[in-house]
């Protein structure tokens, strides 16, 4: 439940090639020099994705509170555990010390199968503890406190906001993997089976950022911060992180790849729109699918855009509307991959 932090950060960041015969693998390009400050605070040695969260504050904040929760509870547990056992660890060191204490075995009074019974619980409780405080013990520790930063750290300084720069990592692979040797760039196994999964459309739309930690990826709380701390600054725009491969090539410098234009973003969302339609009418319902048109163009404001008031009220307005008909508008919307920021005058073009 922690991110991979602390790495080590290279402030030369390479941009320049040197040497005229070096070649870029598809599909990446020289990374563009607007992202010089962020860039500055990567490690060449790791491959990173970015994209920005654009998932209602609310329903991130529901994300967040479960792990809150369960490490908060695992840490009342094991303070719990070292209240309990203290006294009775303590106790067995006096014992060894050759102090009498209440964990003194008088081998006179006690028979042999008492005696067993006695070892057997007492190496039962320093497995069990074993087992606790080694496996269970790191997830509050770098929950809450790992250094330079952690999911705790990173909530608290930047809250929960519409647009969230989300930054993963490399984990247990590199940027080596996928740049050198004879297959690189797009046709490295590792770009197939470590970028693709992870930028999938529906993995990236249902998820949040703080679930996209796998056996692949870890997020680098840190460098989110970076990031918001620029853009902040206007050192860089935020959009410019928007859905991007990063990682260093030797002799070249930094590479991007964005893996989704916004040409690519408004054919999707015409094309969801479309299977939207396609549905309703299938099921005799097209006049929901105006009636959806109706309720998304009236809350919208003057520039098209959305405050989160209005996206709250769109979306108690439709799910009402769908269910006087006897219809579930999330599990609908779900079939044709959500519809989120789907502008409704996309389907009456």
């Amino acid at each position: 439940m922690s991110a991979k932090q602390g790495s080590k950060r290279s402030n030369q960041v390479g941009f320049e090639a040197s040497s005229s015969s070096s070649q870029i693998p598809a599909p990446f390009t020289k990374a563009p020099t607007s992202l010089v400050p962020f860039l500055q605070q990567c490690d060449p040695a790791q491959v990173y994705l970015t994209h920005i969260d654009r998932h209602p504050p609310d329903y991130k904040r529901q994300i967040f509170l479960i792990p809150v929760i369960l490490n908060g509870s695992i840490a009342v547990l094991l303070a719990w555990r070292i209240y309990a056992a203290l006294p009775t660890y303590w106790a067995i060191v006096q014992t060894l010390l050759g102090y009498p204490s209440a964990t003194t075995v008088d081998p006179k009074t006690t028979t042999r199968r008492q005696q067993i019974l006695i070892l057997l619980r007492r190496v039962l409780m320093f497995f069990f503890d074993f087992l606790l405080f080694r496996f269970v013990g790191p997830w509050p520790l770098t929950f809450f406190l790992e250094q330079p930063s952690n999911p705790v750290v990173w909530r608290w300084n930047i809250g929960f906001v519409q647009e969230e720069v989300v930054v993963r990592v490399s984990r247990n692979w590199n940027a080596s993997d996928l740049m050198q040797g004879i297959k690189q760039g797009d046709d490295s196994p590792f770009f197939k089976t470590r970028i693709l999964p992870a930028i999938e459309k529906q993995f990236m739309r249902s998820k949040t950022g703080y679930l996209m930690m796998d056996k692949s990826w870890d997020l680098d709380f840190q460098l989110m911060l970076d990031a918001h701390t620029l853009v902040r600054r206007k050192e860089v725009k935020i959009n410019d992180l928007d859905k991007l491969v990063l990682v260093h090539q030797d002799g070249v410098g930094w590479l991007a790849w964005q893996w989704e234009t916004e040409n690519d973003v408004i054919e999707d969302r015409r094309k969801r729109v479309v299977a939207f339609k396609d549905k309703l009418t299938g099921m005799g319902k097209e006049s929901l699918f105006f009636k959806w048109m109706e309720i998304v163009e009236s809350e919208r404001d003057a520039d098209g855009s959305f405050t989160i008031e209005a996206q709250q009220k769109v979306v108690k307005r439709v799910q009402a509307a769908f269910e006087s008909e006897g219809i579930d508008f999330e599990e609908l919307s779900r079939t044709i991959g959500g519809l989120e920021e789907l502008p409704a005058k996309q389907a009456a073009e």
